[in-house]
Protein backbone atom coordinates (compact mmCIF):
# COMPACT_ATOMS: atom_id res chain seq x y z
CA UNK A 1 0.00 0.00 0.00
CA UNK A 2 1.03 3.68 -0.85
CA UNK A 3 1.54 5.54 2.33
CA UNK A 4 0.21 9.09 1.00
CA UNK A 5 -0.70 12.71 2.28
CA UNK A 6 -3.00 15.13 0.68
CA UNK A 7 -2.49 18.37 1.49
CA UNK A 8 -5.39 21.25 -0.08
CA UNK A 9 -8.35 17.63 0.64
CA UNK A 10 -11.21 20.22 0.15
CA UNK A 11 -10.15 21.82 -2.65
CA UNK A 12 -10.65 20.94 -6.55
CA UNK A 13 -7.59 18.88 -7.21
CA UNK A 14 -7.43 17.42 -3.21
CA UNK A 15 -11.06 16.56 -3.22
CA UNK A 16 -10.69 14.53 -6.73
CA UNK A 17 -7.42 12.91 -5.52
CA UNK A 18 -9.62 11.37 -2.92
CA UNK A 19 -12.25 10.03 -5.43
CA UNK A 20 -9.09 8.38 -6.94
CA UNK A 21 -8.72 6.79 -3.64
CA UNK A 22 -11.72 5.86 -3.08
CA UNK A 23 -11.71 3.69 -6.45
CA UNK A 24 -8.78 1.97 -5.82
CA UNK A 25 -9.07 1.71 -1.71
CA UNK A 26 -7.18 -0.99 -1.31
CA UNK A 27 -4.17 0.16 -2.81
CA UNK A 28 -3.85 3.37 -0.13
CA UNK A 29 -3.00 3.98 3.15
CA UNK A 30 -4.27 7.20 3.77
CA UNK A 31 -1.60 8.75 6.38
CA UNK A 32 -3.60 12.38 6.56
CA UNK A 33 -5.29 14.71 5.02
CA UNK A 34 -5.10 18.51 5.74
CA UNK A 35 -6.87 21.53 4.92
CA UNK A 36 -7.16 25.42 5.66
CA UNK A 37 -11.17 25.31 7.86
CA UNK A 38 -12.08 23.01 10.33
CA UNK A 39 -14.99 22.65 7.82
CA UNK A 40 -18.20 19.87 6.88
CA UNK A 41 -16.39 18.97 4.03
CA UNK A 42 -13.04 18.09 6.02
CA UNK A 43 -15.15 16.24 8.58
CA UNK A 44 -17.01 14.27 6.05
CA UNK A 45 -13.96 13.50 4.23
CA UNK A 46 -12.12 12.39 7.46
CA UNK A 47 -15.03 10.06 8.78
CA UNK A 48 -15.60 8.38 5.10
CA UNK A 49 -11.73 7.81 4.43
CA UNK A 50 -10.45 7.58 8.22
CA UNK A 51 -6.57 8.89 7.78
CA UNK A 52 -4.62 8.63 10.58
CA UNK A 53 -4.07 12.39 10.66
CA UNK A 54 -7.01 15.39 9.64
CA UNK A 55 -5.33 18.93 10.38
CA UNK A 56 -6.57 22.09 9.78
CA UNK A 57 -5.26 25.43 10.70
CA UNK A 58 -8.51 26.70 13.00
CA UNK A 59 -9.49 25.46 15.91
CA UNK A 60 -12.49 22.76 15.42
CA UNK A 61 -15.69 22.78 18.01
CA UNK A 62 -15.76 19.93 20.53
CA UNK A 63 -18.75 18.98 18.17
CA UNK A 64 -17.09 18.23 15.30
CA UNK A 65 -14.12 16.65 17.13
CA UNK A 66 -16.57 14.55 18.62
CA UNK A 67 -17.03 13.19 15.79
CA UNK A 68 -14.08 11.98 14.30
CA UNK A 69 -13.48 8.23 13.44
CA UNK A 70 -11.31 6.06 15.77
CA UNK A 71 -8.43 5.79 15.56
CA UNK A 72 -7.93 9.36 13.83
CA UNK A 73 -5.78 12.03 15.31
CA UNK A 74 -6.59 15.84 15.04
CA UNK A 75 -3.46 17.77 14.84
CA UNK A 76 -3.99 21.99 14.06
CA UNK A 77 -2.08 23.86 11.51
CA UNK A 78 2.07 23.21 11.25
CA UNK A 79 1.61 20.46 13.76
CA UNK A 80 -0.23 18.62 11.59
CA UNK A 81 1.74 19.57 7.87
CA UNK A 82 4.77 17.87 9.71
CA UNK A 83 3.47 14.51 10.99
CA UNK A 84 1.53 13.79 7.58
CA UNK A 85 4.44 15.13 5.95
CA UNK A 86 7.15 12.75 7.83
CA UNK A 87 4.80 9.64 8.06
CA UNK A 88 3.91 9.60 4.05
CA UNK A 89 6.40 8.30 0.87
CA UNK A 90 4.29 10.04 -1.16
CA UNK A 91 2.59 13.62 -0.61
CA UNK A 92 -0.18 15.71 -2.87
CA UNK A 93 0.53 19.26 -2.26
CA UNK A 94 -2.46 20.81 -3.72
CA UNK A 95 -2.69 23.40 -1.78
CA UNK A 96 -3.06 26.74 -3.58
CA UNK A 97 -1.55 30.18 -3.37
CA UNK A 98 1.29 30.78 -1.55
CA UNK A 99 0.23 28.66 1.48
CA UNK A 100 1.80 25.79 -0.37
CA UNK A 101 5.28 26.63 -0.59
CA UNK A 102 5.95 25.72 2.74
CA UNK A 103 4.53 22.59 2.11
CA UNK A 104 6.45 21.53 -0.82
CA UNK A 105 9.83 22.58 1.01
CA UNK A 106 9.18 20.31 3.77
CA UNK A 107 8.24 17.27 1.57
CA UNK A 108 11.77 17.57 -1.11
CA UNK A 109 13.74 18.83 1.92
CA UNK A 110 12.41 15.33 3.63
CA UNK A 111 13.14 12.96 0.32
CA UNK A 112 9.80 12.78 0.02
CA UNK A 113 8.03 12.03 -2.98
CA UNK A 114 5.71 15.19 -4.33
CA UNK A 115 2.56 15.30 -6.44
CA UNK A 116 3.03 18.87 -7.63
CA UNK A 117 -0.27 21.09 -7.85
CA UNK A 118 1.11 23.66 -6.44
CA UNK A 119 2.25 26.48 -8.91
CA UNK A 120 4.00 28.85 -6.36
CA UNK A 121 6.22 26.77 -4.63
CA UNK A 122 7.30 25.37 -8.39
CA UNK A 123 8.37 28.85 -9.25
CA UNK A 124 9.80 29.82 -6.46
CA UNK A 125 11.87 27.11 -4.91
CA UNK A 126 13.79 26.73 -8.34
CA UNK A 127 17.11 25.36 -7.36
CA UNK A 128 14.92 22.60 -4.39
CA UNK A 129 12.90 21.41 -7.86
CA UNK A 130 15.91 21.11 -9.86
CA UNK A 131 17.99 19.06 -7.01
CA UNK A 132 14.65 16.75 -6.89
CA UNK A 133 12.91 16.48 -10.20
CA UNK A 134 13.64 12.62 -9.61
CA UNK A 135 10.82 12.83 -6.67
CA UNK A 136 8.39 15.02 -8.95
CA UNK A 137 5.41 13.63 -10.69
CA UNK A 138 3.80 17.71 -11.80
CA UNK A 139 -0.27 17.45 -11.29
CA UNK A 140 -1.87 20.19 -13.28
CA UNK A 141 -2.69 18.65 -16.76
CA UNK A 142 -0.18 20.66 -18.92
CA UNK A 143 2.71 19.55 -16.72
CA UNK A 144 1.67 16.00 -16.26
CA UNK A 145 1.36 16.11 -20.37
CA UNK A 146 4.69 17.10 -20.72
CA UNK A 147 5.77 14.96 -18.38
CA UNK A 148 4.74 12.26 -19.94
CA UNK A 149 5.47 12.92 -23.70
CA UNK A 150 9.37 13.78 -22.46
CA UNK A 151 9.89 10.05 -20.74
CA UNK A 152 10.00 8.69 -24.05
CA UNK A 153 12.41 11.00 -25.81
CA UNK A 154 16.15 12.21 -26.22
CA UNK A 155 16.48 15.80 -25.10
CA UNK A 156 18.53 16.55 -28.07
CA UNK A 157 15.51 15.41 -30.04
CA UNK A 158 13.06 18.29 -29.15
CA UNK A 159 12.84 21.48 -30.84
CA UNK A 160 10.42 23.11 -28.85
CA UNK A 161 7.83 22.43 -26.45
CA UNK A 162 4.19 24.09 -26.22
CA UNK A 163 1.60 24.70 -23.35
CA UNK A 164 -1.97 25.21 -24.07
CA UNK A 165 -4.32 27.51 -22.86
CA UNK A 166 -7.99 28.05 -23.52
CA UNK A 167 -7.70 31.62 -23.89
CA UNK A 168 -10.09 32.36 -21.05
CA UNK A 169 -13.30 34.21 -21.48
CA UNK A 170 -11.63 37.16 -23.89
CA UNK A 171 -9.76 34.81 -26.32
CA UNK A 172 -12.22 37.14 -28.96
CA UNK A 173 -12.62 40.59 -27.22
CA UNK A 174 -9.64 43.56 -29.16
CA UNK A 175 -7.90 45.39 -26.49
CA UNK A 176 -10.46 48.16 -26.35
CA UNK A 177 -12.89 45.78 -25.22
CA UNK A 178 -10.88 44.42 -22.49
CA UNK A 179 -10.04 48.06 -20.84
CA UNK A 180 -14.15 47.35 -19.68
CA UNK A 181 -14.35 43.56 -18.88
CA UNK A 182 -16.14 43.22 -15.11
CA UNK A 183 -15.27 41.05 -12.37
CA UNK A 184 -17.80 39.00 -12.97
CA UNK A 185 -17.12 38.98 -17.10
CA UNK A 186 -13.48 38.05 -16.07
CA UNK A 187 -14.66 34.72 -13.24
CA UNK A 188 -16.86 33.27 -16.57
CA UNK A 189 -14.23 30.66 -17.62
CA UNK A 190 -15.12 28.34 -20.55
CA UNK A 191 -13.95 25.19 -19.47
CA UNK A 192 -12.95 24.97 -16.33
CA UNK A 193 -14.62 25.98 -12.94
CA UNK A 194 -11.66 26.67 -10.37
CA UNK A 195 -11.09 29.28 -7.92
CA UNK A 196 -11.66 33.22 -8.33
CA UNK A 197 -7.75 33.44 -8.11
CA UNK A 198 -6.71 31.04 -10.79
CA UNK A 199 -9.94 31.78 -12.52
CA UNK A 200 -8.52 35.73 -12.93
CA UNK A 201 -5.04 34.51 -13.84
CA UNK A 202 -6.38 32.40 -16.78
CA UNK A 203 -8.35 35.04 -17.68
CA UNK A 204 -4.65 37.19 -18.48
CA UNK A 205 -3.07 34.31 -18.79
CA UNK A 206 -0.79 35.19 -15.89
CA UNK A 207 -1.46 31.34 -15.42
CA UNK A 208 0.21 30.09 -18.62
CA UNK A 209 2.92 32.57 -18.43
CA UNK A 210 3.57 30.98 -14.82
CA UNK A 211 3.63 27.08 -16.21
CA UNK A 212 6.26 28.32 -18.59
CA UNK A 213 8.47 28.84 -15.87
CA UNK A 214 7.36 25.80 -14.18
CA UNK A 215 8.29 24.10 -16.99
CA UNK A 216 11.92 25.64 -17.53
CA UNK A 217 12.52 24.34 -13.53
CA UNK A 218 10.52 20.80 -14.19
CA UNK A 219 12.49 20.02 -17.11
CA UNK A 220 15.60 21.70 -17.80
CA UNK A 221 14.13 23.53 -20.85
CA UNK A 222 15.49 27.03 -22.19
CA UNK A 223 12.98 29.81 -22.26
CA UNK A 224 13.22 29.94 -26.04
CA UNK A 225 12.34 26.35 -26.17
CA UNK A 226 8.58 26.82 -25.04
CA UNK A 227 5.54 28.80 -26.81
CA UNK A 228 2.02 28.57 -25.85
CA UNK A 229 -0.41 28.71 -27.94
CA UNK A 230 -4.35 28.89 -28.10
CA UNK A 231 -6.68 25.89 -27.90
CA UNK A 232 -9.90 26.52 -27.08
CA UNK A 233 -11.18 22.95 -26.26
CA UNK A 234 -9.26 22.23 -23.14
CA UNK A 235 -8.27 18.66 -24.46
CA UNK A 236 -4.28 19.25 -25.93
CA UNK A 237 -3.07 19.77 -22.68
CA UNK A 238 1.02 19.61 -24.29
CA UNK A 239 2.87 19.12 -27.09
CA UNK A 240 6.22 18.53 -28.33
CA UNK A 241 7.65 18.97 -31.35
CA UNK A 242 10.65 16.74 -32.79
CA UNK A 243 13.63 18.02 -34.87
CA UNK A 244 12.47 16.24 -37.61
CA UNK A 245 8.90 17.74 -38.20
CA UNK A 246 6.88 15.50 -35.96
CA UNK A 247 4.41 16.44 -33.73
CA UNK A 248 3.62 14.66 -30.50
CA UNK A 249 0.58 15.82 -28.65
CA UNK A 250 -0.84 14.27 -25.26
CA UNK A 251 -4.58 14.30 -25.28
CA UNK A 252 -7.42 13.43 -22.74
CA UNK A 253 -10.99 14.64 -21.53
CA UNK A 254 -10.94 17.51 -19.30
CA UNK A 255 -10.90 16.10 -16.60
CA UNK A 256 -8.26 16.46 -13.71
CA UNK A 257 -8.84 12.98 -12.10
CA UNK A 258 -6.72 11.36 -15.54
CA UNK A 259 -3.59 13.54 -14.44
CA UNK A 260 -4.36 12.68 -10.86
CA UNK A 261 -4.83 9.27 -11.29
CA UNK A 262 -1.15 8.99 -13.10
CA UNK A 263 0.92 10.67 -11.12
CA UNK A 264 -0.50 8.86 -7.94
CA UNK A 265 0.66 5.52 -9.50
CA UNK A 266 3.28 6.49 -11.65
CA UNK A 267 5.88 4.84 -13.30
CA UNK A 268 2.69 2.22 -13.66
CA UNK A 269 -0.63 3.18 -15.40
CA UNK A 270 -4.53 2.22 -13.79
CA UNK A 271 -7.76 1.85 -15.69
CA UNK A 272 -9.43 5.06 -15.40
CA UNK A 273 -12.50 4.32 -13.31
CA UNK A 274 -14.75 6.98 -14.04
CA UNK A 275 -16.88 8.17 -16.90
CA UNK A 276 -14.45 8.19 -20.28
CA UNK A 277 -14.59 10.04 -23.64
CA UNK A 278 -14.17 8.44 -26.93
CA UNK A 279 -11.49 10.01 -29.27
CA UNK A 280 -14.74 11.33 -31.72
CA UNK A 281 -16.41 13.50 -28.40
CA UNK A 282 -12.70 15.31 -28.42
CA UNK A 283 -12.90 16.23 -31.94
CA UNK A 284 -12.39 19.28 -32.97
CA UNK A 285 -9.15 20.41 -31.88
CA UNK A 286 -7.86 23.83 -33.31
CA UNK A 287 -4.45 25.78 -32.38
CA UNK A 288 -4.41 29.47 -32.67
CA UNK A 289 -1.26 31.93 -31.71
CA UNK A 290 -1.33 33.94 -28.61
CA UNK A 291 -1.98 37.47 -29.35
CA UNK A 292 0.72 39.50 -26.69
CA UNK A 293 -0.54 42.80 -27.23
CA UNK A 294 -3.50 41.36 -25.40
CA UNK A 295 -1.91 39.06 -23.32
CA UNK A 296 1.55 40.87 -22.31
CA UNK A 297 1.65 38.54 -18.98
CA UNK A 298 3.49 35.98 -21.63
CA UNK A 299 6.35 37.96 -22.67
CA UNK A 300 6.83 39.19 -18.99
CA UNK A 301 6.67 35.80 -17.78
CA UNK A 302 9.22 35.14 -20.27
CA UNK A 303 11.63 38.23 -19.22
CA UNK A 304 11.24 36.93 -15.20
CA UNK A 305 12.46 33.51 -16.29
CA UNK A 306 15.25 34.91 -18.22
CA UNK A 307 15.99 37.69 -15.04
CA UNK A 308 15.47 34.28 -12.82
CA UNK A 309 16.98 34.81 -9.10
CA UNK A 310 14.23 36.49 -6.87
CA UNK A 311 12.49 37.50 -9.53
CA UNK A 312 9.76 35.02 -9.68
CA UNK A 313 9.02 35.07 -5.99
CA UNK A 314 8.30 39.18 -6.68
CA UNK A 315 6.08 37.71 -9.87
CA UNK A 316 3.87 35.40 -7.55
CA UNK A 317 3.80 38.48 -4.66
CA UNK A 318 2.62 41.25 -7.76
CA UNK A 319 0.30 38.64 -9.61
CA UNK A 320 -1.42 38.13 -5.93
CA UNK A 321 -2.23 41.66 -4.73
CA UNK A 322 -3.09 42.65 -8.01
CA UNK A 323 -5.63 40.07 -8.87
CA UNK A 324 -6.78 41.06 -5.42
CA UNK A 325 -7.25 44.35 -6.11
CA UNK A 326 -9.03 44.06 -9.40
CA UNK A 327 -11.93 41.50 -7.61
CA UNK A 328 -12.20 44.48 -4.90
CA UNK A 329 -12.73 46.62 -8.10
CA UNK A 330 -9.70 48.71 -7.25
CA UNK A 331 -8.03 48.61 -10.37
CA UNK A 332 -9.17 47.65 -14.21
CA UNK A 333 -8.66 44.37 -15.89
CA UNK A 334 -5.82 45.56 -18.23
CA UNK A 335 -4.01 47.20 -15.32
CA UNK A 336 -3.56 43.80 -13.78
CA UNK A 337 -0.83 43.00 -15.38
CA UNK A 338 0.45 46.49 -15.69
CA UNK A 339 0.44 46.59 -12.06
CA UNK A 340 2.89 43.18 -12.13
CA UNK A 341 5.43 44.89 -14.43
CA UNK A 342 5.39 48.06 -12.68
CA UNK A 343 6.25 46.17 -9.16
CA UNK A 344 8.73 44.19 -11.21
CA UNK A 345 11.07 47.11 -12.07
CA UNK A 346 11.39 48.76 -8.57
CA UNK A 347 13.17 45.18 -7.33
CA UNK A 348 17.06 45.75 -5.55
CA UNK A 349 16.17 42.56 -3.66
CA UNK A 350 19.32 39.61 -3.14
CA UNK A 351 18.76 36.38 -5.04
CA UNK A 352 17.02 34.32 -2.78
CA UNK A 353 19.42 32.43 0.06
CA UNK A 354 16.51 30.45 1.94
CA UNK A 355 12.90 29.82 2.51
CA UNK A 356 12.41 33.03 4.30
CA UNK A 357 13.96 35.02 1.48
CA UNK A 358 11.84 33.97 -1.03
CA UNK A 359 8.93 34.82 1.36
CA UNK A 360 10.17 37.65 2.09
CA UNK A 361 10.22 38.84 -1.83
CA UNK A 362 6.38 38.00 -2.22
CA UNK A 363 5.56 39.68 1.28
CA UNK A 364 7.19 42.64 -0.10
CA UNK A 365 6.19 42.62 -3.75
CA UNK A 366 2.65 42.55 -2.26
CA UNK A 367 2.93 45.46 -0.44
CA UNK A 368 4.90 47.36 -2.97
CA UNK A 369 1.56 46.85 -5.11
CA UNK A 370 -0.80 48.19 -2.17
CA UNK A 371 1.32 51.34 -1.99
CA UNK A 372 1.82 51.86 -5.85
CA UNK A 373 -1.77 51.85 -5.93
CA UNK A 374 -2.83 54.03 -2.92
CA UNK A 375 -0.28 56.78 -5.21
CA UNK A 376 -2.52 56.37 -8.02
CA UNK A 377 -5.59 57.14 -6.28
Amino acid sequence: MKRLGVLGSTGSVGSQTLEVVKAYREDFELVGILAKRASEKLLFQAVELKPRFVSCYEEPSKDWLSQLPEGTTFLKGEEGLHAIVESSEIVMNSISGVDGILPTYLVLKQSKNLLASNKESLICLRELVRENRERIVPVDSEHNAIFQIMLGIRREDIRKVYLTASGGPFRDKSLEELKHVSVEDALKHPTWRMGAKITIDSATLMNKGMELIEAINLFDLEVESLEVVIHPQSVVHGIVELIDGSFIFHTSQTDMRIPILYSLYYPERKAFPFEKKGLLELSPITLERVDTEKFKSIPLCKWVALMGGIYPAVLVGADQVAVELFLQGKIGFLDIVNLVEEILSYVSLRDPQSLEDVLYAIDWAYKKGLELVRVLR
